[in-house]
């Protein structure tokens, strides 16, 4: 099949690494795949993941400027005309653009990953009655990508036209730094005996404030913790201002490509959101054996089981969190991290999640 990817930009965020990843998969099971980027990843970080695209993907950066424009819809326009695919898949609101284009192109398949709670992509009523007539009428074909994802899914747009594909990963590889990072934890840890681990761009959704208030108040009752904090955005304006409220205790270390040497360092991996999709960190703590401790929200829930395969909190409120990281710290030994990497290969690879897509591909050219 020939296949095409479509997304705003390729910066330091889970879906991004996401579509990056499937790309390269679908490619390498023998398809011919495109990955059509709007944005100019020459600027702003909008090129992150551009150095782990497969040699094999045909990639393509439009260097659109960022911002609502009509005449997007005629560029799209030109990229299916010249690529002929059999399936074109959306990724976030960029498939604002592609809804006219599935009447020009009536023998292609649509499809788009809805990557969120399904009301959080969705800005006002007329998105909304649009992707909702595209969706029932089997113009576009949406994905979702957990349990809490379809339920999410159905109960706003009232339709049983989806498909329920769980998010997977790639298992990240030790870079050549990864000797580097690990002597700097042996270091940390001489004062620090457990080190917790938050990879994510700094958003309101990742609820970083609650996240800071609780390793404050930890390192106030003594307890040998540090937080190491990775991702874009912390040299914001706001992003400064919240690390001038940490203590002495917590990194901020920008965003890393080497991420995997950090996951396979740590004892656990943080994460507290007020919403989600299925979060590519977790699948990624998962692969390297990193114990997540998170919220309940989006595919999460569906995902950790308390004690078993990591920790999560009884809501997502600051003493619920806080609580579950003691909770941790006290039993957290009591997992084994070769069940959660046994977790990852059996549920959240990559492989499998490529396998899906084809099958569900498939489907929709027959």
């Amino acid at each position: 099949m020939r296949i095409l990817h479509i997304i705003y930009s390729l910066t330091s965020g889970g879906v991004q690494r996401f579509v990056v990843d499937l790309c390269n998969e679908l490619s390498a099971k023998g398809h011919e795949v495109h990955l059509c980027v709007m944005l100019d990843d020459r600027i702003d970080g909008f090129g992150f993941f551009v150095r782990d695209i497969s040699p094999a993907v045909h990639y393509q950066n439009l260097r659109i400027p960022s911002g609502f424009r009509l005449s997007n819809i005629f560029r799209f326009y030109k990229v299916i005309r010249e690529i002929k695919p059999d399936i074109v898949h959306c990724h976030l609101n960029l498939v604002n653009y592609v809804f006219p284009l599935t009447y020009r192109f009536r023998k292609m398949a649509f499809f788009q990953t809805i990557h969120n709670d399904a009301p959080r992509e969705v800005t006002n009523k007329v998105e909304y009655r649009l992707r909702r007539f595209f969706y029932k009428n089997g113009k576009v074909r949406p994905i979702t990508i957990s349990e809490e994802s379809t339920r999410s899914f159905v109960e706003y747009y009232r339709t049983d036209q989806y498909t329920e594909i769980y998010n997977g990963g790639h298992k990240p590889v030790e870079s050549e730094e990864f000797g580097e990072v690990k002597r700097s934890f042996e270091k940390l840890r001489e004062d620090r005996k457990m080190i917790f681990l938050h990879v994510a761009r700094f958003a309101a959704q990742k609820n970083q404030e609650m996240l800071i208030r609780t390793f404050n108040r930890l390192i106030q009752e003594n307890f040998p913790v540090a937080l190491l904090v990775i991702g874009s955005d912390f040299d914001s304006p706001k992003g400064k201002e919240l690390q001038g409220k940490a203590m002495n205790g917590i990194w901020f270390l920008g965003e890393k490509h080497n991420i995997a040497d950090y996951y396979l360092n740590a004892d656990a991996f943080c994460l507290t959101s007020i919403f989600e999709g299925m979060p590519i960190t977790l699948i990624e703590s998962f692969a390297c054996g990193c114990i997540p401790i998170c919220t309940p929200v989006g595919g999460i829930i569906n995902t950790i089981h308390h004690r078993v395969n990591g920790f999560i909190s009884p809501s997502v409120s600051e003493e619920d969190y806080y609580n579950t990281v003691l909770e941790f710290i006290k039993f957290g030994d009591q997992i084994h991290k070769k069940d959660l990497t046994d977790f990852f290969k059996e549920k959240l690879s990559m492989e499998a999640c490529a396998q899906k897509h084809i099958s569900e591909y498939h489907k929709s050219v027959s």
